[in-house]
């Protein structure tokens, strides 16, 4: 990425510069997975990982396991009984929906949470969540991984929050006014950029990372056009579902969708895509259950 291609200069001189320079340099400071949630994304990356030893794992995190716990029984995961163990759920939802779900609690607590915009943090990552739900809804179409559709979506904007974060503190290093407008310009051109990297850093697959840098661009994408077009989709279908309830949401009505450029790539049928739009609110009391 080219720092000063890329940056809008409605951002103030300073500000800009500065910006800039960490990009070049690439000194941007990105968050880091918890101790105990990045241990879990290494086990799991391994296919031979042992059940046993992933919730003996979780379990030195009190927090994890707690919010995992709650999460399994959420309607996130609609599970047909209660789960009332780590072993438990490691047993009825396998390696990789743990994975998914320490990835969504890390990602609450370390990601999407800027001090003085909690309103704009809580609805991005409402929206990350019901464009996580959507692309699992379309790899299952399709018969793909739908883990992997799922964190496609929980991540696509995952660059949003951190570049909030970026610009609210340097603003107050430069002695600027922060300026809303600029910040949201900046984020919009670099958030894909940014977010790439930051999974790559949390050691989650090559594909991921190039899916998120291109979702916006998906028929780009190198290697991971599929997952790309597919998050792509989802990310509208999110902006669909909560309308003018997220800040700064493209309009994206039906009509709209109907004609959507992903659907043909996708070999989405209009009868499949009709199921999709039926999962409107299904989707939003799911995410409203899990983030109030």
């Amino acid at each position: 990425m080219s720092a000063d291609a890329a940056l809008p200069l409605t951002l103030s001189p300073v500000v800009l510069e500065r910006l800039a320079g960490m990009i070049r340099e690439d000194k941007l400071e990105l968050p880091v997975l918890p101790e105990v949630a990045a241990q879990v994304v290494r086990l799991t990356n391994d296919e031979t990982a042992d059940a046993r030893k992933l919730a003996e794992l979780v379990t030195r995190d009190q927090a994890l396991a707690g919010n995992l716990l709650r999460l399994v029984n959420s309607p996130l995961y609609s599970p047909t009984a209660p789960i009332v163990s780590l072993q438990q759920a490691v047993a009825r939802l396998g390696l990789k929906k743990i994975r998914e779900i320490a990835l969504i609690i890390s990602c609450e607590s370390k990601v999407f949470t800027v001090p003085g915009h909690e309103g704009w943090v809580r609805q991005q990552f409402r929206h990350a969540l019901a464009a996580g739900a959507f692309a699992q809804e379309i790899a299952r179409s399709r018969r793909w991984n739908v883990e992997e559709g799922f964190l496609c979506g929980l991540l696509h904007d995952v660059g949003r929050p951190v570049l909030l974060q970026v610009l609210v503190d340097l603003h107050k290093v430069c002695g600027c006014a922060f300026q809303a407008a600029a910040t949201d310009a900046a984020i919009a051109k670099l958030h894909a950029a940014i977010g790439s990297k930051l999974v790559k850093q949390w050691a989650l697959p090559a594909r991921l990372s190039e899916t998120i840098l291109y979702h916006h661009d998906p028929l780009s994408a190198p290697t991971a056009q599929q997952t790309a077009v597919m998050t792509n989709l989802a990310d509208d279908l999110s902006h669909y579902a909560f309308g003018a309830d997220l800040p700064g949401a493209r309009a994206v009505d039906e009509a709209a969708l109907r004609v959507h450029p992903m659907l043909a790539h996708l070999n989405l049928y209009p009868e499949e895509l009709e199921a999709l739009l039926a999962k409107r609110e299904t989707v939003l009391a799911m995410v409203r259950a899990v983030v109030p």
